[in-house]
């Protein structure tokens, strides 16, 4: 067995330090790289920090993108089929990464145990070929432009929506994680290449996240009541 086997939620505490050539320094990109961040998913891919990747290895293969490249990891997954229980589990970092950007934070801070929390880097590798090619294209299509929608401002009212979005996440809504996954990852996108576009596609992904709950909890506030009247009347 993997010396950091996984639970229900693909991550695991870590066991054990990361092989001879493991650890974050392995993984660690220059300051001032310009690195996109498919290649940093590849990297990380590689095996860089050894048989298992853990949180501080992914924030120093990030580099001086870690905030929003932090936020994009997080939250890419839930546009995928995962396991039982992930959406909850990476509902807790996203949640307080928001606050941080709420709060106007530079760099994000995260207590040492999800820091320490480790994925093997045979899923990892798994996940990221799902994830590098759809990042990839992303980037392509990002510029710099309508930077007003990235600066610090607009920083922290994104925050507040990417907050509201991770509580969406930890809601049993059946197929309700992939648009609020795909608007953080957007609004992820547009702050690490200061393109407002991508924040307003955001935008626009945190809209249908809103219609998806709103739909289900209207939906389940109807089954309630008719079972209400069928059982009393």
């Amino acid at each position: 067995m993997s010396r950091c086997s996984i639970d229900v939620a693909g991550l695991s505490p870590t066991q054990s330090q990361n092989g001879p050539a493991g650890g974050a320094d392995a993984c660690s990109i220059p300051l001032g790289s310009d690195t996109p961040l498919a290649d940093t998913i590849e990297i990380l891919a590689s095996g860089c920090a050894g048989e298992c990747i853990s949180i501080d290895n992914m924030l120093s293969a990030l580099g001086p993108k870690c905030f929003p490249g932090l936020l994009f990891l997080f939250a890419a997954p839930n546009m995928l089929p995962t396991p039982p229980g992930l959406d909850i589990a990476l509902s807790i970092p996203l949640s307080l990464l928001s606050l941080q950007l709420i709060w106007g934070a530079r760099r994000p801070w995260l207590p040492a145990w999800i820091r320490r929390r480790e994925i093997s880097t045979e899923r990892f590798a798994k996940l990221g070929e799902r994830l590098s090619s759809i990042t990839r294209r992303g980037e392509l299509l990002l510029n710099r432009r309508l930077d007003m929608l990235t600066g610090l401002p607009a920083r922290r009212l994104i925050g507040l929506v990417c907050l509201a979005l991770a509580a969406l996440l930890a809601l049993p809504i059946p197929l309700g994680n992939a648009a609020p996954g795909a608007a953080i990852s957007l609004f992820a996108l547009g702050m690490m290449a200061r393109d407002g576009i991508a924040v307003l596609a955001g935008a626009g992904a945190t809209i249908a996240s809103g219609v998806i709950a709103g739909g289900f909890g209207y939906a389940a506030f109807e089954s309630v009541g008719w079972l209400f009247r069928r059982f009393t009347g």
